[in-house]
């Protein structure tokens, strides 16, 4: 098994500096798809093989193999997302006190701030294979799109960096909080009962390697605070005026994580899962919790310019077509017109949240439905939604559901390329998903039932603890 293991790590590690090393997305086209499909492949074989080995030396080949997929991945500029220069010029509009909120990258009023790495020459232009007059900023009309703790990362990360870092500089902030992942999720996992080889079904994969580390996304960010959440309230003997102190702090770290990317405030709901307190207890203490933290984020930037804060929000819904339903797509693949499907998919991610406060599964196992539902119920372009789902399916120990991260490429290719089937492919891509989420979800349900009915009871700590309840042994009614 090791040598299994460690050849499946040399296949990532060589694919992660091939594609970082590489040319853009525009360029290399279906090629970089292709070299992340055998990394996915590298990757399911890795995860195998680390479950059959000891736990000490799974941990340890996973977390070095996991930091040396990162280290590859820093070979070259961003290739598949340009959202990290949008984090540069949010750093720089900020470093000279101008509310980034306030105006967009293009407006006359910035033009003093622009540098030659986001706004090249003429020539830089042209090497680019773009017109005159090009910037490296995607939607240099629009203001910023990203929460206020997102601009704080940004800007705390730029006054850190050194000189002339350019994108190595977002590039390392994300490997740093990937470290912290890489470190927090064996953790989480012990502390809810699950096997800790389970840590290398994320460590391993691509798509953190490539969107946090590559691709520089400040999504690691929030995800570092969504795994916090889920430590800090994992089951313990303490008393219940510490339990309840934990259970803001839980909500705190939640709201924290949606003051830097907005989705993950959905898992406030996951929150109501922690054993020994009531129901509504525990969302009132969270909710208090996370409220606070997004008072204290948003309040200065309302007073500063208002309604402004926004952003680019309300024109992204549009951009996306969820104004008007067409992004919906496992709804519309059943023939759903647009309001219908737009209806439909609010209606199913609704009943997940209502199934988590009803049945109150364990937080990990709430976190992953929730943001799996919300996933599949937006069906986003941009994969990088979904490495957050990921850890928290980690955590949880279902690995179905890293097929919505998995179906999130291939639709983002054939938008990104401009594919004529671009829709068709996402319903195909998305559906398959869900109906490998079913599927896995339905055999643990049989394998749970089956150990219910036999004789002894199942160890979470075994390679099986995907297929166990997860649910906190204290457990009141209300």
């Amino acid at each position: 098994m090791v040598a299994m293991f460690v050849f499946a790590a040399a296949v990532g590690v060589l694919l992660s500096a091939s594609i970082a090393s590489g040319p853009v997305i525009l360029d290399a086209r279906w090629g970089t798809l292709i070299r992340l499909s055998l990394w996915g492949l590298a990757w399911i074989a890795a995860v195998a093989a680390a479950l059959r080995l000891p736990t000490r030396v799974a941990l340890c080949l996973t977390f070095g193999t996991g930091l040396a997929l990162r280290l590859a991945a820093l070979a070259g500029p961003p290739v598949t997302s340009d959202d990290l220069f949008r984090y540069a010029w949010d750093a720089r509009v900020q470093d000279v006190g101008v509310n980034p909120y306030r105006y967009p990258p293009a407006s006359e009023e910035l033009a003093g701030l622009r540098e030659p790495w986001l706004w090249p020459d003429e020539v830089g232009c042209t090497e680019l294979d773009r017109p005159p007059g090009c910037t490296r900023i995607n939607r240099p009309s629009a203001p910023t799109i990203y929460p206020p703790l997102a601009q704080a990362w940004f800007l705390a990360v730029d006054e850190l960096a050194p000189d002339g870092a350019r994108h190595t500089t977002w590039q390392v902030a994300g490997l740093i909080t990937e470290v912290g992942v890489l470190a927090l999720v064996p953790v989480a996992l012990g502390r809810w009962g699950g096997d800790r080889r389970w840590s290398a079904l994320y460590a391993l994969s691509p798509a953190p390697v490539m969107e946090i580390v590559q691709n520089g996304h400040v999504d690691g960010v929030a995800i570092l605070a969504v795994l916090g959440a889920l430590v800090v309230v994992a089951p313990t003997s303490d008393s219940t005026r510490s339990r309840a102190l934990r259970q803001v702090s839980a909500g705190a770290l939640i709201g924290a994580a949606a003051m830097v990317k907005l989705y993950p405030a959905v898992l406030v709901l996951a929150l109501v899962g922690v054993g020994g307190s009531r129901r509504t207890a525990v969302l009132v203490r969270a909710g208090a919790g996370a409220c606070t933290v997004a008072v204290m984020a948003y309040l200065p930037q309302v007073v500063s310019v208002g309604w402004r804060v926004l952003g680019y929000l309300p024109g992204y819904l549009e951009e996306e077509d969820y104004i008007e339903g067409g992004r919906f797509l496992v709804a519309t693949a059943l023939g759903l017109p647009p309001a219908m499907a737009a209806l439909a998919s609010a209606s199913a991610a609704l009943g997940i949240a209502c199934w988590v406060l009803v049945q109150r599964p364990a937080p990990p196992v709430g976190a992953a439905a929730l943001l799996g539902a919300l996933l599949l119920a937006t069906s986003p372009v941009q994969p990088w939604y979904a490495v957050a789902l990921l850890a928290a399916a980690t955590v949880a120990v279902r690995p179905w559901w890293g097929a919505v991260m998995v179906a999130g490429y291939p639709y983002y290719f054939s938008v990104i390329l401009d594919h004529p089937f671009a829709v068709v492919l996402g319903r195909l891509t998305y559906v398959t998903a869900l109906v490998v989420i079913v599927a896995g979800a339905w055999r643990s349900r049989a394998v749970r039932l089956d150990r219910k009915q036999g004789p002894g009871h199942e160890n979470l700590g075994t390679v099986d603890a995907q297929k166990s309840l997860w649910r906190p042994q204290e457990k009141t009614s209300r």
